[in-house]
């Protein structure tokens, strides 16, 4: 499959998935990132590690640019609030150690199921 249409379908997968299991209030960010790597890895025809990491680290960044424009708290983390600039800095830190961390496990789902594909 064209590599277009998969980074689409693991975005668009990735962001409904995260919004499944925020309305269930669980937090599914390792399940999301598994599963959209294990469809990552069935889809696509070369270096599906790659492309998982792309897919992870894109909807990662939407989920959460969303979250702090419609948090009622996003005062803080928009730099509104000229008192906590600290905060500012922990939010985009964990922002980016959640993309790291989901995307090692996403790539690594990836290449399992790409794997498992190849063998067959």
């Amino acid at each position: 499959m064209k590599t277009a249409k998969v980074l689409i379908t693991g975005i668009i997968s990735g962001l409904a998935l995260l919004g499944i299991f925020s309305l269930l209030s669980i937090d599914g960010g390792i399940i999301v990132a598994i599963i959209v790597g294990v469809i990552t890895g069935r889809l696509i025809d070369d270096d599906p590690m790659r492309y998982t990491i792309i897919s992870i680290s894109t909807y990662n960044l939407i989920a959460s640019i969303i979250v702090a424009l419609f948090d009622p708290d996003a005062k803080i983390v928009l730099g509104l609030a000229s008192s906590e600039k600290a905060v500012v800095g922990l939010f985009f830190g964990a922002v980016i150690l959640m993309i790291i961390f989901y995307s090692i496990i996403g790539s690594f789902s990836a290449f399992v199921a790409y794997n498992m594909r190849s063998n067959k």
